[in-house]
């Protein structure tokens, strides 16, 4: 049975118009209620977590040598090297850098309750800004896997959680990092999966 076929073609019979729209009701009716299956079933997969951070190691990559063979052999000219930004006098980090630091991770504020370590590694480009990428190792069971850019002129940073392992296998979500008490950090994660 062909929809809309033309009256005069032989084989083909026009449907009703209140039968074509009672199909088209069904099909946006179960397109709504899948629809609202899959959002409560996103919904009720959300899972909050908090954890304190105290960093206990760096190690720092100086690509200053790097930088230095690129001032003799530049094939740019002069016009370009003029586009060179400067350092306005600061000690690094430069463009290039890299820092790794390791932390590790508590379940109170108090620092009291271990709950696991961290590695951020940090790729640094221009006025302290990095791109880090960072591995929380939770004792609850499992791994999550977080990176995005960091300002290290902040005390403050978002990073987007892109996965993870064992209990936290498929996560998505965001880890926000603010200054608690001392030298330690707060980091609230909003995991969804």
């Amino acid at each position: 049975m062909l929809l809309g076929g033309r009256a005069g073609n032989s084989g083909t019979r026009m449907v009703p118009w209140g039968v074509r729209a009672a199909a088209f009701l069904v099909a946006v009716f179960a397109l709504a209620s899948t629809s609202a299956f899959v959002s409560r079933a996103g919904a009720a997969a959300h899972r909050g977590l908090t954890v304190y951070s105290v960093a206990t190691g760096l190690q720092y990559i100086n690509t200053a040598d790097d930088r230095a063979r690129g001032h003799v052999n530049n094939p740019l000219d002069s016009t370009a090297n003029k586009l060179a930004p400067k350092s306005a006098g600061r000690n690094g980090p430069y463009a290039g850098d890299v820092a790794v630091y390791s932390l590790k991770l508590y379940a109170n504020s108090a620092l009291t309750q271990p709950a696991g370590t961290a590695v951020y590694t940090c790729y640094f480009n221009y006025d302290r800004h990095a791109l880090c990428q960072s591995y929380y190792k939770l004792k609850t069971g499992g791994t999550l896997v977080a990176s995005g850019p960091v300002d290290f002129n902040k005390t403050t940073f978002d990073i987007v959680v892109s996965g993870g392992t064992n209990k936290y296998l498929g996560a998505r979500g965001e880890a926000k990092a603010v200054a608690a008490a001392g030298s330690a950090q707060k980091i609230d994660f909003e995991l969804v999966g």
